[in-house]
């Protein structure tokens, strides 16, 4: 009895799959009967998910192709940032060194006009000498008067050695005669402290020699309020601008007189 029922369920069972495999009909009831709507609308949602998929990928490469794109675009203009910084430097870099040349011409001119300016003045001054000093005679120490001068009063000095720079008298600005006095002169047109320690030291080597000797500066200001300081300290007689110390009023004060003159006596 149970093999008569096993092989009539193996009949059921292959007529049942017969009828899947030939009838259509049927076998759609089947799918109807067996499968839930959700199982039956899944192809339909798997095709549109894979449409929507498929579009999602294209807007991905079309984003990604974006960013690419965008990314290159940074990267040029970044290049391009760092060439224009480059450029930027060396334009500062070379303003800069422009700069410099200017202020140090500017500062070269500035030089070269004082100089200029106080070679004039110390020109000027030596012409006006004899107004200056109310008479006498003298002059710039590379005048062959004043070195025939100078060579008498100091041959006994000169015997002995050379003279530094500032306490040598020929290297003065001017030396003016009157009567047995000699005025060793430093002129410029702001006199400052050094100056007056060449005049006072230049004065002080004729004095050695034995003569009478004034320092002496002339000039349009003084450099510092401590220049005129150091000149009283030093006896060092002045004419800055309308400014007469009393012993440059007292030396042209001294009647005038030849060397040669005073010399004979």
């Amino acid at each position: 009895m149970g093999l008569v029922l096993i092989q009539a369920e193996l009949a059921v069972r292959e007529e049942f799959l017969e009828l899947l495999r030939t009838e259509p009909a049927f076998r759609e009831e089947a799918r109807r009967l067996l499968l839930t709507d959700d199982l039956l609308a899944l192809p339909g949602r798997v095709v549109s998910l894979t449409e929507s998929v498929g579009q999602s990928l294209f807007l991905l490469r079309e984003i990604v192709g974006v960013v690419r794109d965008l990314a290159t675009a940074q990267q040029r203009t970044e290049v391009g940032l760092q060439r224009q910084g480059t450029q930027v430097q060396s334009l500062i870099g070379a303003q800069q060194r422009t700069e410099e040349e200017l202020r140090r011409l500017v500062i070269w001119q500035r030089g070269e006009s004082g100089r200029r300016d106080g070679e004039r003045y110390e020109r000027e001054t030596l012409r006006r000498a004899p107004a200056l000093f109310n008479g006498g005679q003298g002059g710039a120490p590379d005048q062959p008067w004043v070195q025939q001068q100078l060579t008498e009063q100091l041959s006994a000095l000169m015997e002995r050695g050379m003279f530094e720079v500032e306490e040598d008298p020929f290297l003065a600005d001017l030396l003016w005669w009157k009567g047995e006095q000699v005025a060793v002169v430093e002129i410029s047109l702001q006199v400052n402290g050094y100056d007056v320690v060449r005049a006072a030291r230049r004065a002080g080597t004729l004095r050695r020699a034995g003569a009478q000797a004034l320092a002496v500066v002339i000039g349009e200001d003084w450099a510092t309020p401590e220049s005129q300081e150091r000149a009283l300290a030093r006896h060092v007689a002045w004419k800055v601008g309308s400014d007469l110390s009393e012993d440059f009023l007292t030396f042209r004060r001294t009647p005038s007189e030849a060397p040669g003159e005073a010399c004979d006596r």
